[in-house]
């Protein structure tokens, strides 16, 4: 039997067995609680933000935030396990859309192929994609990647399948490239390394179109008007000051991490660590397949799988220059990029093309189990029993005070304590926020955390302290003074 057209090749069961098998192995490794596994540190204040309809740290995540404030209502686990679920959700959702995806930039769509390869091959394709392990790292753990990704997904099969069929006349609001916009606009939401997407979008959108393409972009991005109002709900958790036009500017922008870009310091030990981890995201065999592949590709997806290409190169040369210590997981995108250029390779292979996903689940299962991992809750609650009642506490970095944000405003533990940060403290809308907090706080006026503590002695106790998420060390802490900024 063979098949002409996307409907023939069951769209509908290729998008759910991608989805429905990555969600099943996401949910058996899922994190039951917080974690700072896999870059996961920023988990305590996303979900604190999201919870308390609050603003995190730059550009804000506002899509992240009232999508993740709805999956906080869900009736499972603590509020921290139904962020990790979110996340698992998402990022399955994304393999589903990698498997259609694959279908267009394969050719498969259009071709005289059977309906069992058809399926085999770009079903294999959403799976190498969602056992991929940094892929896999991120679907088990409260973070914005796996959300950021699904949009990024929708947005290119979107893109791809308007460029492939006539649809001048489904009028500007029904047409391909207006949603395609939509979604891309909604990625930027979610992550600002989405402006990575815009040549591609202009590259594979006809001219004529770009109007379309640019009115669903705007539209995308209106979440970003939401962030004036979550300033003003009453969480604690606001960066800046969004409510002025240029505190949202330097909010959206992430002007905070711009000293990151390009900034990355000895790039020789990040070539070699990056060069062993990368390569075997896909398996061994994944990168010599993508090459075999993209030029057995059919002439009719010439455009398509070079814009595919060099948007992944795009995104491997920003994350390799960015100056943080979770840099390569800016490189997400471009593996959701290059995993749909395998779908010629694995077509060959038939039936045998699901082992390769099968290799990758079975190499990396026990790696990324985090099903056990409950290290930070019996560190934080014990670090929280210690302390005095209505004490200042000092933490020392954006980890420490995360969590805790994440056990004193979603789970009520200790409401009594002042929580500030050692760095934060340098901001002064940061020392605004802790005023209007707590109004019985002195020494906000200047970053100076000696003449802080110096104005609340006989109010409250200070103390300062670090997390150690560990089963064998339990943190402590100590009533010291605390060293004054630079």
């Amino acid at each position: 039997m063979t098949v002409t057209s996307e409907s023939d090749c069951h769209l509908p069961l290729r998008w759910t067995a991608a989805a429905a098998a990555a969600f099943i192995v996401y949910r058996l490794t899922l994190a039951p609680g917080l974690t700072w596994a896999n870059f996961g540190a920023d988990g305590g204040e996303l979900i604190a933000a999201a919870v308390t309809l609050g603003v995190p740290h730059p550009p804000g995540y506002p899509t992240y935030v009232l999508l993740g404030k709805l999956f906080s209502f869900l009736p499972v686990g603590t509020v921290a396990f139904r962020f990790n679920l979110f996340s698992a959700a998402a990022t399955a959702f994304t393999a589903g859309f990698v498997a259609l995806i694959a279908g267009e930039v394969s050719g498969i769509n259009n071709g005289q192929l059977s309906i069992v390869n058809c399926q085999l091959s770009t079903i294999s394709v959403g799976l190498l994609f969602a056992f991929a392990p940094l892929v896999w790292s991120q679907a088990v753990i409260a973070e914005v990647y796996g959300l950021n990704l699904a949009f990024l997904a929708a947005f290119l099969w979107v893109l791809l399948k308007g460029t492939r069929i006539n649809a001048d006349e489904r009028g500007f609001v029904f047409s391909p490239f207006f949603c395609a916009g939509i979604l891309l606009g909604l990625s930027l939401t979610t992550h600002l390394t989405s402006l990575l997407m815009v040549p591609l979008a202009l590259f594979l959108t006809p001219r004529r179109r770009w109007a379309r393409l640019s009115g669903g972009l705007a539209l995308g991005l209106t979440p970003l008007l939401a962030l004036p109002w979550l300033a003003r709900t009453g969480s604690p958790i606001v960066w800046g000051d969004p409510t002025t036009w240029r505190g949202w500017l330097w909010l959206v922008s992430g002007q905070l991490y711009r000293p990151n870009l390009f900034a990355a310091a000895d790039w020789q030990a990040r070539l070699r660590d990056w060069g062993a981890i990368l390569p075997a995201q896909f398996t061994l065999l994944g990168l010599p397949l993508i090459l075999f592949a993209f030029y057995r590709m059919p002439p009719e997806t010439r455009r398509p799988r070079w814009g595919l290409l060099a948007t992944a190169v795009l995104y491997l040369l920003f994350a390799f220059g960015y100056a943080s210590q979770d840099a390569i997981v800016n490189t997400l995108p471009a593996l959701l990029l290059l995993a749909p250029l395998l779908a010629p390779a694995l077509r060959r292979l038939g039936r045998l093309a699901l082992l390769l996903p099968l290799i990758l689940l079975l190499l990396n299962y026990n790696a990324m189990d985090l099903s056990k991992d409950k290290t930070i809750r019996p560190s934080a609650e014990h670090l929280l029993h210690e302390i005095p009642a209505n004490a200042i506490l000092l933490t020392p970095g954006d980890p420490t005070i995360f969590s805790l944000w994440y056990f004193q405003h979603v789970e009520r533990q200790r409401p009594d304590l002042v929580l500030a940060d050692a760095n934060l403290f340098a901001f002064d809308w940061y020392r605004k926020r802790l005023g209007q907090l707590y109004p019985d706080l002195d020494g906000l006026e200047m970053d100076d955390l000696a003449a802080f503590q110096q104005a609340n002695e006989g109010k409250r106790p200070f103390y300062a302290a670090r997390l150690a998420p560990t089963n064998s060390q339990q943190p402590t802490a100590s009533n010291q003074q605390p060293a004054t900024n630079n």
